[in-house]
């Protein structure tokens, strides 16, 4: 991070970075009583549907909320598979997904991040205000809450529209100690989708590799951190 004085606002992704989206399928095996096989690879392509959606939608210029678009990408991914649901299935899915496991590192790093006077930590993410809130307070302990939102909701598109990045920047360059026009907020995700829509669109990056295996996306941008 640059060595500017004032206030470091870190804007934290949440899906991907602080919670672990595979924590579901031990949710997918307790309630659709699919094999560890089965509920794995439905986890997988729940997520790779839900982000598809939110795309696509940015893309035709339409909107849905994100826990309608998370439903919709649930009964695509179980359609694909084959795999019959029935609606208290997906109901019981859907409050597990708002209360996934955080990341073994993540409610240590937010603990660190806390106790600096110079660090803002806010959320900043796809989903819905419940939603959001409802996961943060699944996961992390009371001390850390509540932490400032900036959500999709907001500009009424998805990551990684311009708008979403343009209004995180706008929303946070009021705060205490901010740089005037020119706030220094930084994105963290785990998401390298998010990581060049907030390059391109001129907010500095943190990407957590959440995966291991090194930077593989070829969209050109900026110098990553």
């Amino acid at each position: 991070m640059t060595h500017r004085t004032g206030i470091h606002v870190l804007a934290f992704d949440i899906y991907g970075t602080i919670l672990n989206t595979n924590s579901i399928t031990s949710g997918i095996k307790q309630h659709s009583h699919l094999d560890d096989e089965k509920a794995a690879q439905l986890s997988q392509l729940w997520r790779r549907y839900q982000l598809e959606y939110t795309w696509r939608l940015n893309s035709m210029g339409l909107y849905e909320p994100f826990d309608t678009v998370t439903k919709s990408s649930l009964k695509h991914a179980a359609a694909e598979m084959d795999i019959i649901l029935a609606d208290g299935e997906i109901a019981a899915l859907m409050s597990d997904y708002s209360r996934l496991l955080p990341f073994e590192d993540a409610v240590p790093a937010l603990e660190e991040l806390s106790r600096n006077p110079n660090i803002k930590v806010v959320i900043f993410s796809n989903g819905t205000e419940q939603m959001v809130s409802t996961a943060l307070h699944a996961s992390l302990p009371e001390a850390l809450l509540p932490l400032p939102l900036h959500l999709a909701d907001s500009v009424r598109q998805y990551k990684p529209a311009p708008s979403i990045y343009d209004g995180l920047r706008k929303a946070f360059s009021d705060a205490p100690g901010a740089q005037g026009d020119s706030p220094d907020v930084w994105l963290v995700s785990g998401n390298p989708f998010d990581v060049t829509g907030a390059r391109a669109a001129g907010l500095g990056a943190f990407w957590v590799d959440r995966a291991g295996g090194g930077w593989k996306d070829q969209i050109p941008m900026l110098t990553l951190v």
